[in-house]
């Protein structure tokens, strides 16, 4: 397997994805993330079910989300802008922001993944981004519901409600109470334009 642009990170020998996914957070220290993903992997399987979506995909999706979480927050924008990608200015504040970019990158380049659906939902779950597909919005949701915190969400059943709803009802009460109540530091402008796109069609769901 060639590791490329990530070859100090510590990957797992080949193996079914599931597997090597597993392996690569337990090499590179990260057990509590693999916690976290694996809660939000079942999370995003009971969406699938709810909304007629392919499971194994959805479990793929949320298992791999925080890959990139095995780099440094520190060398993230280093790496980033050594590609020549532009940093939102939430990302310049707040580096880790870059992990869900660093992700998508990891799944294509190191594991070998080339589904779209995959790849676009990886690279925005902690923003979403305007027109979001279902799997993008099914990862968004599963990961805001599956926090790695302490306790329950302070929005949880509001976004569970908006759920049985749609997965555009759920996306914009979770973007509307986090921006109203503070929980964001910097709005990403992917999240901003998420929030008016979901807006603009609520008529619609």
């Amino acid at each position: 397997m060639e590791i490329r642009d990530f070859e100090y990170i510590k990957i797992s020998p080949p193996a079914p994805l599931e597997e090597q996914i597993t392996k690569t957070y337990i090499l590179n220290g990260r057990p509590k993330t693999l916690t976290h993903v694996q809660e939000v992997a079942d999370a995003c399987a009971k969406i699938a079910e709810q909304y007629g979506l392919d499971k194994e995909k959805c479990r793929i999706v949320g298992l791999l989300h925080d890959i990139g979480a095995v780099m440094k927050p520190e060398d993230m924008a280093c790496y980033i802008t050594s590609r020549g990608i532009s940093l939102d200015e939430a990302e310049k504040r707040h580096p880790f922001l870059l992990h869900q970019r660093i992700s998508k990158m990891f799944a294509e380049d190191v594991l070998g993944i080339k589904d779209e659906d995959i790849l676009s939902a990886i690279e925005c779950h902690t923003t979403l981004k305007s027109c979001p597909g279902k799997y993008d919005m099914t990862l968004f949701i599963a990961d805001k519901l599956s926090w790695d915190r302490e306790g329950i969400p302070p929005y949880f059943n509001e976004v569970k409600r908006a759920l049985q709803l749609s997965l555009e009802s759920a996306c914009l009460e979770y973007i509307t109470y986090s921006l109203d109540n503070g929980m964001i530091l910097y709005p990403h402008r992917w999240l901003l334009e998420a929030k008016v796109y979901l807006e603009r069609i609520s008529d619609q769901y």
